[in-house]
């Protein structure tokens, strides 16, 4: 009879785990940006909230919370081409909450500017407005903004092969080839003498 209630405990336990992992894992917010963040430089990034057959919940709403040296600005429009930037409201989306249920994926482009450099923490909650904001799913985003873009490394080759004004070098001192002219030359004279002496002598 124990050992019948201790498997029946297990079997409990094991089954919400279960229910709590697959409960966290039916939704996620991702951010994505790409380069690096440099102060008072305006940045596009995505807030991506995806559902995976994810239960019925009437009435979200995404907190946003932004610890740093500054408040920078979140600017993102909404469906009526409105602009709001989300740092400086908190929230994101309706006050009386939207609805989220099944497999989805709200992509939110945002444009962020960053007035002083330094490390900031934007914490992104997704909230249940029905039960007393409960969070449903977080994400937290550390990123460090520089004073001034990063210098890229780029070594540029100076060097040109342009040869139109190149003058030739005077000759110094006396090649093989010109010793060679000379011994012909010299040959050549000595044959003539032999020739005209044999000539006379004849």
């Amino acid at each position: 009879m124990k050992k019948s209630k201790l498997i029946v405990c297990i079997m409990l336990i094991l089954l919400m785990i279960t229910t709590c992992v697959y409960a966290e894992s039916q939704l996620a917010i991702e951010v994505s940006y790409e380069g690096s963040v440099v102060k008072n430089e305006e940045k596009a990034a995505t807030i991506v909230l995806a559902g995976t057959d994810a239960t019925l919940h009437s009435k979200v709403r995404i907190k946003v919370t932004v610890t740093g040296p500054a408040t920078p600005k979140l600017m993102a429009t909404d469906s009526e081409q409105h602009e709001i930037d989300i740092a400086e409201v908190g929230y994101w989306g309706p006050e009386q909450g939207f609805a989220i249920q099944g497999t989805f994926q709200n992509t939110t482009p945002v444009r962020a500017t960053f007035p002083k450099a330094g490390d900031y923490t934007i914490k992104i909650d997704l909230i249940d407005l029905e039960q007393d904001s409960t969070v449903l799913v977080t994400k937290t985003v550390s990123i460090t903004v520089l004073d001034e873009s990063p210098v890229t490394n780029t070594v540029q080759n100076a060097t040109t092969n342009d040869v139109q004004n190149v003058q030739q070098l005077p000759k110094t001192g006396t090649s093989i080839v010109d010793y060679g002219i000379y011994f012909a030359i010299g040959i050549a004279v000595i044959y003539c003498f032999y020739m005209l002496k044999k000539k006379r002598m004849g």
